[in-house]
């Protein structure tokens, strides 16, 4: 008979050593597990619009972004001579009666790009009881604005963005959700442009957070909300919300979507922001900020970047949210990089990295100052320089980078950092070459001839080109 092996010390210390490097093991990913989680929870414990969450989604963000370099800049058209300020101010001198003026919205109408506002009631009686009974419209590229006769639309929408309660239009787009797009999505800009069928309708952009962990704004498609103030559109306001959900994949069906003043700013504002990480994922990082970059805003202006534009980028004609980023300083102030976002939420980014072209244009930011010195005997207590546009032609035989300038008067008491402001009948409008920092007040009543004049004006100090 077999006897059973006794067991010697060899196998006690190779078992008690097998236990103790499953201990080990077992330590190591237990400690790992515990550094993961307390590194998530951490995470989630930031704000998602601070902090390190917002770091990493940008981040994400731009390895997203279907993008494209530009070789050459893209030709404008259709430029707007008067800021958006001063266009809703100019509307409200219009009314003749007890309403509100809407914030004007620059969007595409058939072949015509314009100012597009409504009139809405005033005072909380009418807001919780009236309609909206008037759209106008007036061509954003001319000189004098009229905003009477033939501007003006009769419609008859039972929301706007100034009304109350059921009225509102972004309540009655959120009454629409589900419980989903409830926590997912959020109402933007509301503009009211021309269907197919070349009726009014209100578009409202739709904002979707995207990622829970890294939560990011994309584009979430628009609500289209047509005519109709019967009692019928108030209670399905109230109880079923308001509107015709179109996604993103959807837009190219419709044709008055395309080319269209269409994604919300939020989101293009983010996209813009996540150029921060052009150079890599530590260019924004604290002591570092290699090739980081900024979006200047100017608060006088009352317009923050995108400016909305139209451009001949390719072989795309059509409107695009435009930033002009600088270096993340505040007191540089260079061009560092264009960017151009598809207005319509459709096709590529384009990018046009100027610091890599190795030019030396002057950014936005620094445009109000060069306006000023270019002109002191103007009375700058009460004016000021407002919304500097990209003005891009070929001029002296080369592609050349302008920025376009109002000058603008304030109602308020002469304060330049807020209030209410206009232009004149004929505004004065500047010119100044980016790369050459050279100011040139041209005739605002005639924009066929800015070209000419710019070439006759600055030949001399072109002349080395």
């Amino acid at each position: 008979r077999d006897q059973p092996r006794s067991r010697g010390l060899g196998d006690v210390y190779k078992r008690q050593s097998i236990g103790s490097a499953i201990c080990v093991k077992r330590r190591y990913w237990t400690g790992s597990i515990l550094m993961v989680l307390s590194l998530v929870m951490g995470i989630l414990a930031f704000p998602f619009d601070s902090g390190i969450r917002n770091y990493l989604a940008l981040w994400w963000h731009y390895g997203g972004i279907e993008q494209k370099e530009l070789e050459v800049l893209p030709l404008t058209r259709y430029e707007r001579i008067h800021p958006r300020n001063a266009v809703q101010t100019l509307a409200r001198e219009g009314i003749s009666d007890v309403h509100e003026v809407s914030a004007p919205e620059f969007v595409r109408d058939g072949d015509d790009y314009i100012w597009s506002m409504a009139i809405e009631p005033a005072f909380a009686i009418r807001r919780l009881t009236g309609t909206v009974e008037e759209v106008i419209r007036v061509p954003a590229d001319k000189v004098a604005l009229n905003f009477s006769g033939d501007n003006r639309y009769k419609v008859d929408f039972f929301s706007s963005e100034g009304m109350l309660a059921a009225r509102d239009t972004r309540k009655a787009v959120v009454n629409r959700f589900g419980p989903w797009r409830f926590m997912n999505y959020k109402p933007g800009q509301v503009r009211y442009i021309r269907n197919d069928e070349g009726k009014w309708v209100q578009m409202v952009s739709l904002v979707r957070w995207k990622g829970f962990f890294l939560p990011r704004p994309v584009f979430g498609g628009v609500v289209v909300i047509e005519q109709g103030s019967g009692a019928d559109e108030v209670t399905k306001s109230v109880f079923t919300g308001a509107g015709k959900w179109i996604r993103p994949e959807e837009i190219p069906e419709h044709k008055f979507l395309l080319n269209q003043n269409v994604i919300p700013e939020t989101v293009s504002r983010f996209t813009a922001q996540s150029y921060r990480f052009s150079r890599g994922f530590l260019s924004p990082m604290p002591g570092y900020h290699r090739g980081d970059i900024r979006i200047p805003d100017l608060p006088g202006d009352y317009n923050d970047q995108p400016f909305t534009g139209y451009f001949e980028v390719g072989d795309k004609a059509s409107l695009y949210h435009y930033f002009a980023l600088e270096p993340f300083q505040a007191d540089k102030q260079g061009l560092n990089t264009s960017l151009f976002v598809p207005a319509d939420g459709q096709g590529v980014t384009y990018v046009f990295r100027h610091y890599e072209k190795k030019q030396s244009l002057t950014g936005v930011s620094a445009i109000v100052s060069k306006v000023m010195e270019s002109r002191k005997n103007y009375d700058w207590s009460r004016n000021s320089a407002a919304e500097q546009r990209p003005f891009i032609r070929d001029v002296g035989g080369k592609r050349r980078f302008f920025w376009l300038t109002s000058v603008v008067t304030h109602k308020d008491g002469g304060d330049t950092e807020g209030g209410n402001f206009i232009v004149g009948a004929a505004p004065d409008i500047t010119l100044t070459d980016a790369e050459y920092k050279t100011v040139v007040w041209v005739d605002s009543r005639k924009p066929d001839e800015w070209e000419k004049q710019m070439e006759e004006e600055l030949s001399s100090v072109w002349a080395p080109d």
